[in-house]
């Protein structure tokens, strides 16, 4: 019997960091998917590389063998024969230069992209940005993207990211969510609203359990 189906494309998701975010980033594609067409579901292939190993290297400096790390299960990602790819953290798009001068075919799906898209959506400009201590720089890729868009983005103080790193790196990145550490969030946003006029918000760390912030801006 003939089938009609229709060739579907495959997405690569490069994941394990953390393998929190991974689970939501493929729950979320399925659901997606799912709502457009029901029943269906999106084919994904994932590679899921070792957090630990990977965040010991930002944290020594060694960023070109991060870069190199993040590498290998790209290759094994475009081996397996994706149509495109998706990055499931924001710090890990350090890779993006590299991945485009190797693989100049293929199609990664920048956060940037996708989170400038959000917030021109709703008409705003001037943005806080949270996330970990290597995204909250100007020279991350995911910042730098908001700019290319002509997003102003506005960073916490220092004290405030050592805070909100250790937060994101040691719980939100394993499913904890406590009351004291949504607080802390929640007086950066205000601070940041009272002080810098800013009006909206990126929670710049990726995984579902972030919504636990809920936050009165955009």
């Amino acid at each position: 019997m003939q089938s009609n189906r229709r060739e579907q494309r495959v997405c690569g998701l490069l994941g394990g960091l953390t393998y929190v975010s991974t689970v939501d980033y493929y729950n979320y594609i399925n659901r997606t998917v799912n709502e457009a067409l029901p029943g269906h579901g999106s084919r994904i292939h994932i590679v899921s590389l070792n957090v630990f190993y990977y965040v010991k290297l930002l944290e020594q400096n060694e960023w070109s063998k991060a870069i190199d790390y993040l590498m290998e299960g790209v290759r094994q990602l475009v081996n397996s024969g994706i149509d495109f790819l998706i990055i499931g953290s924001n710090t890990s798009h350090i890779a993006v230069p590299r991945i485009t001068e190797c693989y100049p075919d293929l199609v990664v799906l920048h956060i940037g992209d996708a989170v400038a898209h959000s917030i021109k959506q709703k008409k705003i400009h001037k943005i806080g940005f949270l996330g970990t201590r290597f995204a909250m720089k100007f020279d991350s890729q995911v910042v730098q993207r908001l700019i290319e868009h002509e997003l102003e983005v506005i960073f916490p103080d220092e004290e405030e990211i050592v805070r909100l790193n250790d937060i994101i790196m040691n719980e939100l990145s394993f499913n904890i969510v406590t009351e004291e550490s949504k607080q802390t969030f929640l007086k950066v946003i205000q601070r940041l609203n009272d002080e810098q006029n800013i009006e909206g918000i990126v929670l710049g760390c990726t995984g579902e359990n972030f919504n636990a912030i809920d936050s009165y801006l955009p």
